[in-house]
């Protein structure tokens, strides 16, 4: 399948886990989730970085699409250290599909560099 193709399914991915539970905690006999629109804010960051990476990956340049999924794995890690345990399914394949996404640019990026020619 086309990197293309597979960058835009993770950046798709991302956007819909956006809207799946990211906390679960519970008050009283009540059982209650946050998704990422219940958290607002800085949430929205990563709803637009998914965004963005799944654009992105149809740009002939690696490297802004480094920096969005970057900045995405870092958000997603950050809201997950902060939830602890109370961290749900949502918010751990946000964190999965985003680094999924980082290391897919990475290696668009380093195999780019490889096959550039050299001028000496």
């Amino acid at each position: 399948m086309d990197k293309r193709v597979v960058g835009t399914l993770l950046g798709i991915a991302g956007v819909l886990l956006w809207f799946m539970p990211w906390m679960a905690f519970s008050m009283g006999e009540m059982d209650f989730h946050q998704t990422g629109s219940h958290i607002g804010g800085i949430a929205y960051v990563l709803l637009m970085s998914s965004l963005a990476s799944a654009i992105l990956s149809w740009v002939p340049q690696p490297v802004p699409r480094i920096i969005v999924a970057a900045l995405s794995t870092l958000l997603s890690g950050f809201f997950w250290l902060n939830a602890g345990e109370e961290a749900a399914w949502g918010l751990v394949w946000l964190c999965t599909v985003s680094g999924f996404s980082l290391l897919q640019a990475i290696e668009r990026n380093s195999a780019e560099r490889k096959s550039e020619p050299r001028v000496e």
